[in-house]
């Protein structure tokens, strides 16, 4: 029985297809929907001599923007009478997308993939990838049909 599912979003529009998936599955379903948005830790830029002083409040502007974001796609993509809790977190977006679901025990997870190939693929990796390689329960990658190749 599928109760729980998590949406991870990075607010692209392989993600929003992503929801576009879940909130089908949910119609059979009737689980809770959890929409997670991660901030990338810029800490892991430091040895580019980034003025770090200013990250708590690029962080709080990040985060505000997020939340807001969060809500609209809430208000407007996910049908009404569906429960969906909105949540952010800070860390590296695969780790944080499998914590969060083991925390809160999800069923399933849909996450969107880009469709990276080749040289990108190789050099930057994919989250969703790494979510479907270390998480807990069934992981849904969802590719967009724009997606870039």
């Amino acid at each position: 029985m599928i109760e729980k599912i998590l949406i991870p979003t990075d607010f692209s529009t392989s993600a929003q297809y992503a929801l576009q998936y879940a909130t089908g599955l949910n119609k059979f379903f009737k689980a809770r929907l959890y929409l997670l948005h991660v901030l990338q830790d810029f800490t892991e830029f430091s040895e580019f001599n980034l003025n770090l002083s200013v990250l708590p409040q690029l962080y709080a502007e990040f985060e505000n923007n997020a939340a807001k974001r969060l809500e609209e796609i809430a208000n407007t993509l996910v049908p009404s009478g569906t429960t969906c809790d909105t949540y952010i977190v800070h860390g590296i977006p695969f780790n944080e997308i499998i914590n969060f679901s083991k925390k809160e025990q999800v069923d399933l997870i849909v996450i969107g993939t880009r469709g990276r190939t080749g040289l990108k693929q190789i050099l930057f990796g994919s989250t969703a990838e790494k979510v479907v390689k270390r998480a807990h329960c069934p992981v849904l990658s969802v590719r967009s049909p724009e997606s870039d190749s």
